[in-house]
């Protein structure tokens, strides 16, 4: 079993890396949309279809894992997999240039 304080530094920590590379990807995106920086083709479109399935299989997975059983802790984690994955993905992927 998690203690709340393990669960909120769990949970806290990967949500400020979630956030922390959000914001980058956002601002790689934003300079791109003014022209600072280049942009790979279908970059716009990306952004919004890519969050579609992001957060689709984030409210599965951690549905899925509630429904079977696992505790609060488990499953809010299984729902961040998907989006931290394609945060991270997308920060790397705009990143190397």
């Amino acid at each position: 079993m998690v203690t709340p304080t393990e669960f909120a530094f769990r949970t806290g920590w990967a949500l400020w890396r979630l956030g922390w590379e959000a914001q980058i990807v956002m601002a790689y995106r934003m300079a791109g949309l003014v022209g600072a920086v280049p942009l790979p083709p279908g970059e716009t479109s990306r952004m919004v279809d890519e969050k579609v399935k992001a957060f689709t299989d984030a409210a599965i997975d951690g549905s899925w894992a509630l429904a079977s059983g696992k505790s609060l802790d488990v499953a809010t984690r299984a729902a961040m997999i998907p989006v931290q994955r394609r945060v991270s993905s997308n920060k790397r992927r705009l990143t190397r240039r």
